[in-house]
């Protein structure tokens, strides 16, 4: 897949249902899955009522086989690249894509059968939505109330400038973080549960089976981790005392060079983040 990676740790049935109103207007309300993995309901063409998993490190947006066929979408193959492996896949544009206020039009969008992932979240995906359908569209994130809301909500007290890349037209967040007092280059992903650094990175070898674990990739596959001790973390002008991280085998598959792993926002606490494309940054609750 073309500047792809992929990193949703997911073990758990989603249970509940989505969310229903909410008192802000142009909020879009969602369902936690296991803490951290964001569902909302949206559409596609003339489909509605369809799941979508909103990913921020989905370069581009994933459309499962079943909807493509159920809406006769068709493109050409090209490199589709995992954590374990690159392979082919199709390439299409959705005419539209919409949940809530978002709205894109036009949307590239790569093939791959998904009932593998509905399977795991024990509920049905239709797609993936990554930032490229959000491109420069300032928006919140409140894990705590489960909603989306465009805009800043002007309270949260941390902030840090980020570096954006785009491949293919597909926009990805990355953010420098210290661990430990070497820098590393995080993939912000809100399809991840882990602060996870690639061995390579770290100078070290996911070899010690005693403190590793395998497991289940974000589409397909599988990854090795090892468990790190736990290190002061500083993240622009907050610290993390004694944060949890994983280092993972070096992803074969991956496309985006420019980083040295992933943090999904659940992992350090983050309870509300705020996406600033005007200023470049990101901001964040921890409360």
């Amino acid at each position: 897949m073309r500047s792809r990676i992929v990193l949703l740790i997911v073990a758990a049935m989603l249970g509940g249902t989505l969310g229903h109103g909410s008192s802000f207007p142009n909020a879009v309300p969602f369902k936690l899955v296991r803490g951290f993995g964001i569902v909302v309901r949206g559409e596609i063409g003339p489909e509605s009522n369809l799941n979508f998993l909103l990913d921020t490190g989905a370069v581009p947006s994933v459309l499962s086989k079943r909807l493509a066929a159920r809406i006769g979408v068709t493109g050409a193959k090209g490199a589709f690249a995992l954590l374990d492996r690159t392979s082919t896949a199709e390439y299409v544009t959705a005419d539209e894509v919409r949940f809530g206020w978002v709205h894109g039009r036009a949307l590239p969008m790569v093939v791959i059968d998904l009932d593998g992932l509905s399977n795991v979240l024990g509920t049905r995906i239709d797609a993936i939505v990554g930032l490229d359908i959000l491109d420069h569209q300032t928006f919140s994130i409140d894990y705590k109330h489960g909603r989306i809301t465009s805009g800043v909500s002007g309270n949260a007290h941390h902030v840090i400038p980020a570096e954006i890349y785009v491949r293919e037209g597909a926009p990805y967040w990355v953010l420098p973080v210290t661990l430990g007092g070497q820098t590393f280059r995080v993939l912000l992903d809100t399809g991840a549960n882990d602060l996870a650094l690639f061995a390579s990175r770290t100078g070290r070898n996911v070899t010690d089976t005693a403190n590793s674990s395998i497991r289940p990739a974000k589409v397909t596959g599988e990854i090795e981790t090892r468990a790190l001790q736990r290190s002061l973390m500083v993240m622009g002008d907050a610290s993390f005392p004694k944060q949890a991280v994983v280092e993972m085998t070096n992803p074969r598959g991956t496309a985006l060079p420019e980083i040295d792993g992933v943090l999904g926002p659940t992992a350090v606490g983050i309870t509300r983040v705020e996406f600033d494309w005007e200023h470049t940054c990101l901001r964040w609750d921890t409360e």
